[in-house]
């Protein structure tokens, strides 16, 4: 017996594991991007540190807190090491089990029974037993395969989330901005119309106009004010949607620079396509899940073989306590065990169908998720492109109100237009510069959600400020 156990050993060691071995998908990349005028070189905006990208000073240290509480991120890293912390175990389960055991009884007994005496006795028993599963097939391994994956798969995650809080922040102080703005915009309507209205009102008393030009100015007044306070309400939820992103309970936000003074580059460089795939977390996250699968192929094919395991055990027994390490009380075995599965067999296979059945579902992910990487980056390259222009229409268009503006108060005081007009025309410069701030928000965000979708926004420094702060 003792000779038997170098040679399972050997054949365990020799052995390769059953099931197939991961190969990554092929995928089809493209040669360049649909806009053939943008650069090709392998020099990605991506390859820039998010402080690079983001300039105000106030949003980077929005970004730094939420990198440390946000509560996603948490939970994140809280599932890389549940993940480690199977894949130890997986590991250890290659290693032979050792335990130790004792005994503490009284045993009543008609006839000899291990060749004690009959009657009542005290039963005491100190032992220690080993046994190790000789991997033949590759199970042990498989499974130990696919915790690894599954270890690297939540670790990609993290990353993944980690890019996701950035541009979330960024994108939501933006939109603060954004509300900032446009709150300044509307108090600025509420008095040009409270203005008017005095105008209007003045005429009415001297008998140059109706009635009707008062009520329409007035009715504009308040539509505006509640424009006013329809802007403040949505400023408000911002505020504690940016809290709930850097982990605090809603207030108050500090505000940096002022949207149009939130610098951001038009022009990137999106770099080659076939780097798009190495830069993205969720490529690399959702390839080590399909390993994983594939992993638990070879796991289930295996589970179909006899499984051989080696046993030992060894201690002392006696009916005194004192005697317990006496001469002639101890016992050992060795024993080599194999458990075939028979009856069970039709449902090993199931399990096989099953697993192979989910590597399909995860080549299925795997190849969604590279379509929705290049899909995210032609989509923030065409919205960087047309944001550009409808950026530069608009400005042209708040231009030309202002003095649309101007020239119908002047004729309107003058006599030569209506009071209707003028409102019509203060109407449009108001959407018109409102729409204005809406639209340089979505180009700078447009730019963040270009730098994520690049693969940008993770590196090693970012990592460690994802990482809670060691108790002091």
């Amino acid at each position: 017996m003792s000779r038997l156990w170098p040679v399972c050993l050997a054949l365990a060691v020799a052995a390769c594991p059953v099931g197939p071995n991961f190969q990554t998908p092929p995928t089809a990349v493209p040669e360049h991007w649909r806009d053939s005028t943008v650069s090709t070189q392998d020099s990605s905006y991506a390859n820039l540190p998010w402080w690079q990208v983001v300039g105000d000073t106030t949003l980077q240290e929005l970004i730094r807190i939420a990198l440390r509480e946000n509560r996603d991120l948490r939970i994140a890293l809280a599932r890389v090491n549940e993940s480690r912390a199977q894949y130890g175990i997986r590991r250890l389960e290659l290693l032979p089990q050792v335990n130790v055991s004792g005994t503490l009884a009284r045993v009543n007994v008609n006839d000899s029974l291990l060749g004690l005496r009959t009657g009542t006795y005290g039963f005491f028993e100190l032992g220690a037993s080993i046994s190790w599963e000789i991997d033949l097939w590759g199970r042990l391994r498989r499974l130990n395969e696919s915790a690894r994956a599954s270890l690297l798969a939540t670790e990609y995650g993290r990353r993944g989330a980690i890019m996701t809080v950035v541009a979330e922040v960024a994108r939501v102080y933006l939109e603060l901005r954004d509300l900032d703005q446009q709150t300044i915009l509307a108090l600025a309507t509420v008095e040009t119309r409270r203005q008017s209205l005095d105008l209007a009102r003045a005429r009415f008393e001297g008998g140059l106009t109706s009635e009707l030009d008062v009520r329409q100015g007035e009715s504009e007044l308040a539509r505006s004010e509640g424009r006013v306070a329809s802007i403040r309400l949505q400023a408000t939820e911002t505020e504690h949607e940016l809290n709930f992103l850097l982990g605090r309970m809603p207030g108050t936000v500090p505000r940096g620079a002022a949207l149009m003074n939130q610098n951001f580059r038009t022009e990137i460089p999106p770099g080659l396509p076939s780097s798009l795939l190495q830069r993205r977390p969720d490529v690399h996250e959702s390839e080590q899940q399909l390993r994983s699968a594939n992993a638990m192929i070879g796991a289930a094919i295996a589970a179909r073989f006899p499984t051989i395991s080696l046993t030992g055990a060894g201690g002392t027994r006696t009916d005194a306590i004192e005697n317990l390490f006496q001469a002639g009380t101890g016992f050992w075995h060795l024993a080599t065990n194999i458990l075939l599965p028979i009856i069970n067999a039709g449902r090993s296979g199931k399990q096989v169908q099953l697993e192979r059945a989910r590597t399909e579902a995860a080549v299925a992910r795997y190849d969604q998720v590279v379509l929705n990487a290049f899909r995210e980056v032609e989509n923030g390259l065409t919205a960087l492109e047309q944001l550009q222009i409808q950026v530069g229409a608009a400005v042209r268009q708040v231009a030309a109100a202002r003095r649309a503006v101007a020239i119908a108060a002047d004729r309107y005081q003058g006599g030569v237009d209506n009071y209707t007009t003028l409102l019509d025309a203060q109407r449009v410069l108001s959407d018109a510069e409102l729409g204005e701030s809406s639209l340089q928000r979505q180009q700078r965000v447009a730019v963040v959600q270009l730098y994520r979708a690049l693969g940008g926004g993770w590196d090693p420094v970012t990592d460690s400020l994802a990482l809670p702060t060691p108790a002091q």
